[in-house]
């Protein structure tokens, strides 16, 4: 238990705060972070907010400063008692992720607007802004999240509103409407007929009556024809695939910054990289986002002095938009080692190299005949197997520096800005209609054709909250697997735009570079444990999984495998959609939970790991550990499981620190319980140097306790 803090001192927690915010450049943000800590504002979120500082680039910083000095002040420029309601509400939207132009949007919006009685909230970005906390209940999240969306200073965010009733196990609304009645003083339906109206209120009263099945065209059966392996016939595939109702439209072009070449130059990204891949896209795709904002202002400007104005903004935008993607193009020509393709070419001049040093060092000791004759001979050889292994290190340089010289080239020809189709589907499977846009832009895009999607019903992070619970896994388990789906997504969610070529589900699995990772892998266990579930999901449409891999069978009896199978899935809108639709099934939500719980934190968490120490009498002993033996808080257990889930490679960076924790210190591998807490130190130290910032900082905003001990499995 904490020592009691004396009546007047500050807790330890806040004093670590203060002295963490007075540590800050002197200037308006400081001043402004310090007042709203003696303000009242939670250290927690305090240290949030300092944190965040530390990703805005000096211009943010500056703009920042910019416009916590101009809060407080209305149209009319006369001060107003708001200034630390405005402050507050700024440094929480940067907690929340928002900077640069978003950050300057939102001050604009709310300056001015209602005095301190009433409260600011941030929601740039709809529902996905609210903020959850991983330990929350699912009815104490719907109500905060409903409360959120219709206190929303800019009006009713309907779509959260959806989020939170449509996502929402109907036996728990009335709690629900309970717990917002407490939260707001309203009762949920008159807040419901207060901010919406026609269309958008019906919606959203019907979540209040009675669930009644609703009667739908007839489904495809899943095949009767089934061959003696169970694979379905061709004919019924073609029929279960005709069934899928898809409905395209355009949605124009849209300037976007150049991922595609960047990930297609790079496609790995390497979290030591200093920048990472993220922290040198990101400010490239905000500046085209501010310069298309420019360039829709331009064009609305009227003649004149306006247009001028607008003109000046625009060009001062693009030229952004120019110095972005040149400090992209030199940290290409930094990391263009990484390419695969040279460090392919890399890789057979370094064997070249060693078989020419070899082929020297074995001539170098061979005897050489007395006879002349034969001694001759012996060099001519010798001469001939040297002249052709040189020869292939020189064929072998001359293709490196092609490969070099030509990757150079695209950096050179590098285009920050590119425009790219956009088109929206709306597909339905079976009576579940998902939605899934192509174009989208992320700091891995590699493909703009690839789609994003998942369910418009019936999955949500609030489904992904009940369903933990119903799961009947500890409490510290569904903390986990929450907080890491707030990083990767709800159940049916599908992206294909990255190197994982197509990522499904709560943790993402991907069918990877081969077509045989990790949803292969659910694939395989899931036909193995519940086959009926498999046909009804996959099966009845072509998608099957063997011991190499993904496997699709076209109607026309074609059969892919591996990765032309999973490049062929990618770029499909109706097997994409198949994916999507069965992450909206109860059923299919519990075998995610279940193959995510088993595979990402018990099987990480049991790894053995062979150590070398000493015992009492000094002498070397081996012995096996396993990682839940050192790895005992909330917070270690946590990062382990999100970077097996993100980068799979939790268990072995926690297995690697830990080998080398034992061996450097000499410990007694059997009293593991004296020096474990301290080695866990060691541990964490290292996931987190392999972890990605903004999934530590997303984990850390959870509250995950990282006392040992503290993880109950």
């Amino acid at each position: 238990m904490a020592a009691p803090v004396a009546a007047g001192a500050k807790a330890p927690a806040q004093q670590k705060v203060e002295q963490r915010v007075a540590s800050l450049p002197e200037g308006m943000t400081r001043q402004a972070l310090l007042q709203a800590l003696s303000g009242g504002m939670p250290p927690a979120d305090v240290d949030a907010v300092t944190t965040a500082l530390a990703d805005l680039s000096p211009a943010q910083q500056k703009e920042l400063a910019n416009l916590l000095s101009k809060a407080g002040v209305s149209a009319t420029a006369s001060p107003r008692a708001d200034a630390g309601a405005e402050r507050a509400f700024l440094f929480k939207a940067i907690a929340g992720g928002a900077k640069g132009a978003t950050l300057k949007r939102l001050a604009e919006q709310i300056r001015g607007r209602p005095p301190t009685n009433q409260a600011f909230s941030f929601n740039p970005l709809s529902s996905a802004a609210t903020k959850r906390t991983a330990s929350a209940s699912p009815v104490d999240a719907a109500a905060a999240k409903l409360k959120a969306a219709m206190d929303d200073i800019w009006g009713t965010d309907e779509a959260a509103v959806f989020e939170a009733l449509e996502g929402l196990d109907p036996a728990l609304l009335p709690k629900v409407a309970e717990k917002y009645q407490k939260l707001t003083g309203t009762s949920l339906q008159d807040a419901l007929n207060l901010e919406l109206e026609a269309g958008d209120l019906k919606r959203a009263l019907a979540a209040f009556e009675p669930q009644v099945p609703v009667a739908t065209t007839a489904p495809v059966k899943t095949a009767a024809k089934v061959t003696a392996a169970g694979t379905v016939s061709t004919s019924d595939i073609q029929k279960n695939l005709d069934a899928i109702q898809v409905t395209s439209r355009d949605e124009g072009t849209v300037q976007r910054g150049n991922a595609v070449e960047l990930n297609n130059l790079i496609p790995i990204n390497v979290a030591s990289w200093k920048p990472p891949k993220a922290a040198i896209y990101n400010p490239l795709k905000e500046a085209v986002k501010e310069r298309n904002e420019a360039k829709a202002a331009f064009d609305k400007a009227p003649a004149g002095a306006a247009k001028t104005a607008a003109q000046a903004k625009l060009d001062a935008a693009e030229k952004k938009v120019t110095d972005a993607g040149a400090k992209v193009k030199a940290w290409l020509k930094e990391h263009i080692g990484a390419n695969p393709e040279l460090t392919q070419a890399t890789a057979a001049v370094k064997h070249a190299g060693e078989q020419v040093a070899t082929l020297e060092k074995k001539q170098a000791k061979a005897k050489v005949p007395k006879d002349p004759e034969a001694a001759e001979t012996l060099k001519r050889e010798q001469k001939a197997a040297l002249d052709a292994a040189k020869a292939k290190l020189t064929q072998a340089q001359a293709h490196q520096t092609s490969v070099k010289d030509g990757l150079l080239a695209r950096i050179d020809a590098y285009t920050p800005m590119v425009a790219v189709p956009q088109t929206r589907s709306d597909v339905t499977v079976d009576g579940t209609t998902v939605r899934m846009r192509d174009g989208r832009e992320t700091a891995y895009t590699n493909l703009w054709k690839a789609v994003d999607g998942g369910a418009v019903a019936g999955d949500s992070h609030t489904q992904v909250d009940t369903q933990l619970e119903k799961s009947g896994i500890s409490e510290d388990r569904q903390k986990i697997l929450a907080s890491i789906s707030g990083l990767e997504g709800t159940f049916s969610k599908v992206n294909t735009w990255d190197t994982g070529r197509v990522s499904w589900g709560f943790t993402q699995w991907t069918l990877g570079k081969s077509g045989n990772g990790t949803l292969a892998e659910f694939m395989r266990d899931l036909k193995k444990t519940d086959p009926a579930q498999y046909e009804k999901s996959f099966g009845k449409y072509g998608l099957d999984v063997d011991a190499k891999g993904v496997v699709l069978t076209r109607a026309d009896g074609t059969v892919l495998k591996g990765v032309e199978a999973a490049e062929a899935i990618r770029t499909d809108v109706k097997l994409a959609a198949v994916f999507m639709a069965a992450g909206a099934d109860p059923a299919m939500q519990q075998a995610q939970i279940k193959y995510a719980n088993e595979g990402k934190i018990t099987e990480t968490r049991n790894r053995s790991v062979k150590v070398t120490g000493k015992d009492a009498s000094g002498e070397t002993v081996k012995a096996k550990l396993q990682l839940k033996d050192v790895v005992t808080s909330e917070y270690g257990n946590a990062i382990l499981a999100d970077l097996e889930v993100n980068a799979g490679r939790g268990g072995s960076v926690a297995a690697d620190a830990l080998e080398a924790y034992v061996k450097a210190k000499g410990l007694d591998p059997a009293k593991v319980d004296e020096w474990g807490p301290d080695a866990e130190k060691a541990v964490i130290a290292a996931l987190e140097q392999a972890s990605r910032k903004e999934r530590l900082r997303h984990h850390a905003k959870a509250g995950f306790s990282k006392e040992p001990g503290s993880f109950v499995s």
